[in-house]
């Protein structure tokens, strides 16, 4: 009979790795503004190919409070605040926030 009493083993990281308990992702609650339109993030994007309409970009915005998308195209990237201006005045109004 062998006996093993006394030998040094050879460490597994592999075996050590998946013994390890996870550690969980804390659970904060989200952080998200109080209102909508208080914040805005927005995206400009260059498409492969050209639209119907000749549109080359488009532009997206997100409502950091309701996590709405809007996606607009554009034909040139100049046109993003025209575009944003519009957004912003249809949203209030669609709330009743003039």
């Amino acid at each position: 009979m062998l006996s093993i009493k006394g030998t040094s083993l050879e460490t597994c990281f592999d075996c050590l790795f998946g013994k390890q308990h996870r550690v969980f992702f804390h659970t904060y609650p989200p952080h998200r503004r109080p209102h909508v339109l208080n914040l805005i993030h927005t995206d400009v994007c260059t498409m492969s190919d050209k639209s119907i309409s000749g549109c080359s970009y488009f532009v997206t915005f997100i409502d950091d409070h309701s996590r709405k998308v809007w996606a607009f195209v554009l034909k040139s990237k100049d046109q993003v605040l025209d575009v944003f201006k519009y957004l912003h005045a249809s949203v209030e109004r669609e709330i009743g926030r003039l």
